[in-house]
């Protein structure tokens, strides 16, 4: 398939781009927040903590494309499934995972949110591009993981089939970055 990022436990070009394109929009939202953190205006420096926590997950998402953690956990967990002879149950066991998955994503933007008090609204009008690209790489995310646990087939599609799936996340990253890059402290 044209869209795999790892053959035989080595990350490919296109996993390596993509590596590299998540390095750059993270360089560029942590420059966007120094940016807006040297205006002295309290609306700026919220604005440059909401570029640093989003430098800081572009990191970590990045990190992870060469070691692929997500498919080393599943697969232990798969190994786990087969020591305890619970074989006959991996397809349950691969929905409650990936529901599992989708709950702690949705708890830690809950958190986020309300431990912040961060008004999603304010910086998704102040931040359209970056907003839209933040959706793009979490609907990847989301997808991707249905696809290692093989949710997608047991709701009747096969994402792994789709051969340009590595765009969303690419083109999520693009507009992260041409954010960065059109004003990152523009509140208008």
């Amino acid at each position: 398939m044209t869209g795999d990022m790892h053959v035989d436990g080595h990350l490919t070009a296109l996993g390596w781009t993509l590596f590299a394109l998540y390095l750059v929009a993270a360089a560029l939202s942590f420059r966007a927040a120094a940016v807006c953190r040297a205006q002295s205006q309290d609306r700026e420096a919220a604005l440059g903590r909401v570029w640093i926590w989003l430098a800081v997950i572009l990191t970590a998402l990045g990190f992870n494309k060469p070691f692929d953690l997500q498919t080393r956990l599943i697969e232990l967990g798969r190994q786990i499934a087969r020591q305890a002879d619970l074989s006959p149950s991996l397809p349950g066991l691969h929905l409650l995972f990936f529901l599992a998955f989708i709950l702690l994503l949705l708890a830690l933007v809950a958190v986020i949110l309300f431990r912040f008090r961060f008004p999603i609204g304010r910086y998704v009008v102040q931040l359209p591009w970056a907003a839209a690209g933040c959706a793009s790489v979490c609907v990847y995310i989301v997808i991707r993981a249905a696809n290692i646990d093989h949710v997608d087939q047991m709701l009747g599609m096969d994402w792994g089939k789709f051969p340009f799936l590595w765009l969303l996340e690419a083109g999520g990253l693009l507009l992260i970055m041409a954010q960065t890059l059109n004003n990152p402290r523009d509140a208008e």
